[in-house]
């Protein structure tokens, strides 16, 4: 089917470009696509949800035989969000636990309905009246937020305004809500007889009326946060360290420590509890560093997972365990890298005794609730966060919230964990609030500081840069472990440096992120050398090397399918080693495979190191092998293609395949990635590329029609076909004509 498909495209009568992808030959192979394994077994996430109705979704569960996660009689039919998670999840305990929470949240046991504030603005009286005031859709004295709110009462109304931090609150036509942080002259006031439309949500009392509105003090503090003081020359504070690790980047992680460590600070490492390989390389310093520790309380830190507050918090309890004389706590990951010195943030903190260092999300409250999702409840479980359903957040505290990455006083580490303050109202509802709460370390410490006796030392800096390019970052790559879309971060690059120069130029910042060897380390060694006044010269300084795979590891189980493709090509190398000449050496048959590295200079990926052992005792070697990429072009025409690859476990917001080997098996999720040369005649009639796979048997599995207009970024194209991929040679053709009409 393939070479009559081929020979019709050659005798078209207009120009067609055509172009094949070999996506997966190593040095050692020639014409090889897709190297498929055959009865390798894989675990890919959960499908994606549907949109399909309570009935449907009701029936499902009947036909599953599990009627105890459905049939509770205390709530009746759950919502679709919740059914819809219930169906899709895979265990009998979390299918349980999701049973168990959408059905609290039903019956109102879920979250708190209210919660004290216990940092109300000096000289105002919550809750009270400033009268009734001349107002109307021309002119709103509250003109920062409105809404209709069905069920208005003037408390409704007021903890609306306060949660978002508005200082004033206003009722208007029984239903309608307004809130503004200008209080109002009273020119513009009138006798209470204008207001007097009832509200909505109780006949009894009064909202506002038609062209008139009653004005509320919500009793919040303005949003100002006190500016800091100039750091203090050669000022010194102690500071603990809780490095949250994840990935296999030794080198990056142990570079970071050593910019960052001081014998005066204190250092705990928590190293997620999938990766074995970090934490058993990081045991060792336990032994040469008596202020590093490693936390043995190890959870599974997803994005956005509940499970990463409680990190925090249980690292924050060993930190007062271990050391009584720290000051300040700072988290950070392996992604991020120092722009100043630990002493000139010493000198800082030591100037802003008990400030407290977070980011605020500088945007409207209400709309970073929604976009946040902190109106949703959600469910860590099966290594997934699941949405379970809405919920109205509780009244009476200002919400706030903006980054995770945060430096906290002492005192607040104690208020937050010290059992003693356990029973604390605000501390405990709010612990009960974020334990269904997507990405919780984001606002929890905010939240709390903003509305406890700590209000005063919040300062709106975490002391942090980072860089974002929303529509490379919001791409909603983390749906395979939320049901929901966010945001990252990007990396920081090389030809980001005059950007983040200026940044620091001009802002109080003193950590950035993210940085990532593996895509760019010359921008770290740029950033080191800056910070040294040194000029970096040592080997290896260009060469980054980073664990694919070790023998030792426990978690996470090995990818079957890149062992049996590391073992043949140590076996090929071998070969070629000996001239196959392989017989004459029988001991030196390679037998297992210790260790898969991956290997980078000057920024590029130069392959992987497949160390290996042989049948002979005491004899180990080691292969540098790398995927070609082959693109033929059946035409001699301009060429509209810069790139066209295939893999998978592809970056969309990085554009890089983190599967770099580019191993696949019958379990794989193949995607195709293309750049267009920009060479298109763009007024042509149409301005599509069709993307055609072929199977091993040369059927057509799919075709996707891909624009060609856009040559500023990469585009990819997933495979989409539900069941496994059959193992062979797959074939990826690039069609594009410049006529619009077709026909064989």
């Amino acid at each position: 089917m393939t070479q009559n498909f081929l020979r019709c495209l050659m005798c078209r009568q207009f120009r067609t470009y055509f172009l094949l992808v070999i996506a997966m030959a190593f040095i050692f192979q020639s014409l090889l696509v897709f190297y498929l394994l055959a009865k390798v077994k894989d675990t890919e996430g959960p499908t994606e949800f549907g949109s399909s109705d309570s009935s449907r979704i009701q029936q499902a569960f009947v036909n599953e035989k599990e009627p105890s996660v459905l049939s509770n009689s205390a709530c009746g039919i759950l919502s679709k969000t919740a059914l819809s998670a219930i169906k899709r999840a895979t265990t009998k305990k979390c299918k349980e636990e999701l049973s168990d929470i959408a059905c609290r949240l039903k019956n109102n046991q879920l979250v708190p309905e209210r919660l004290p504030n216990n940092c109300p603005r000096k000289d105002s009286v919550p809750g009270s009246s400033l009268g009734c005031f001349h107002d109307n859709n021309q002119s709103r004295l509250l003109s920062s937020y409105g809404v209709k709110l069905p069920g208005l009462t003037n408390q409704k109304c007021i903890d609306l305004c306060g949660q978002s931090a508005f200082l004033y609150a206003g009722t208007h036509n029984g239903k309608e809500c307004y809130c503004g942080n200008k209080k109002p002259s009273l020119e513009h006031l009138l006798t209470k007889t204008y207001c007097s439309v009832p509200c909505d949500g109780q006949s009894s009392q009064t909202c506002g009326g038609v062209d008139a509105t009653e004005i509320f003090d919500s009793g919040v503090p303005t949003r100002d946060s006190a500016k800091l003081q100039a750091p203090i020359v050669n000022g010194t504070a102690k500071i603990a360290f809780i490095l949250t690790l994840n990935g296999r980047a030794l080198r990056q992680v142990t570079r970071l420590l050593r910019v960052i460590y001081r014998p005066h600070h204190v250092y705990l490492i928590h190293v997620d509890a999938r990766q074995d390989f970090l934490f058993r390389s990081l045991l060792q310093l336990e032994l040469k560093y008596p202020n590093i520790r490693l936390s043995r309380k190890r959870q599974s830190s997803i994005w956005g997972g509940v499970s990463l507050l409680d990190v925090l918090l249980q690292s924050m309890e060993q930190l007062l365990e271990i050391d009584s004389q720290w000051q300040f706590v700072f988290n950070l990951s392996e992604s991020d890298f120092p722009l100043r010195s630990i002493e000139s943030l010493e000198a800082l903190l030591a100037a802003n005794p008990g400030r407290n260092f977070l980011k605020s999300h500088g945007r409207q409250t209400r709309q970073f609730i929604h976009k946040q999702g902190l109106d949703r409840v959600f469910h860590q479980c099966e290594s997934r966060m699941w949405r379970v359903g809405d919920r109205n957040l509780p009244a009476g505290i200002r919400i706030d919230g903006g980054s995770d990455w945060v430096g906290l006083a002492r005192s607040v580490v104690e208020f937050a964990t010290a059992p003693s303050y356990s029973n604390d109202p605000l501390l405990r509802g709010l612990k009960e609030l974020y334990r269904y709460t997507l990405l919780p370390a984001e606002s929890f410490f905010h939240v709390l500081i903003l509305n406890s006796k700590f209000c005063d030392s919040y300062a709106d800096n975490n002391l942090r840069m980072t860089l974002w390019r929303r529509s490379q970052g919001c791409l909603c790559q983390h749906r395979h472990v939320v049901d929901w879309c966010g945001c990252s971060p990007m990396v920081f690059r090389t030809a980001d440096w005059t950007h983040l120069t200026s940044v620091m130029a001009k802002s109080t910042v003193f950590f950035a992120r993210k940085f990532e060897a593996a895509i760019d380390q010359s921008v770290m060694n740029r950033l080191e050398e800056q910070l040294t006044n040194t000029s970096l010269s040592y080997p290896g300084l260009d060469c980054y090397w980073e664990s694919a795979y070790h023998r030792a590891d426990l978690t996470p189980k090995p990818n079957k399918a890149l062992l049996t493709v590391a073992l043949s090509l140590a076996k090929h190398a071998i070969s070629l080693l000996l001239q196959n000449s392989v017989a004459e050496c029988p001991g030196l048959r390679p037998s297992r495979v210790v260790a898969i590295t991956s290997y980078f200079r000057h920024d590029h990926y130069l392959g992987d190191l497949i160390h290996f052992e042989v049948d002979e005792k005491d004899v180990e070697f080691e292969a540098l092998v790398k995927p070609l990429t082959k693109t033929i072009h059946l035409m001699k025409s301009p060429r509209i293609l810069s790139t066209l690859q295939v893999g998978s476990d592809f970056d969309p917001k990085e554009q890089v395949f983190r599967n770099r080997l580019g191993v696949l098996s019958s379990r794989s999720k193949p995607i195709a990635t293309f750049k267009w040369t920009g060479h298109i005649n763009t007024t042509a009639a149409s301005q599509l590329a069709h993307l055609v796979w072929f199977d091993p048997d040369d059927n057509v599995r799919a075709v996707h029609n891909v624009n060609v207009t856009d040559a500023s970024k990469m585009g990819n194209q997933n495979l989409e076909i539900d069941h496994p991929l059959k193992p062979g040679v797959w074939l990826v053709a690039v069609i594009y004509n410049g006529k619009k009409n077709c026909h064989n």
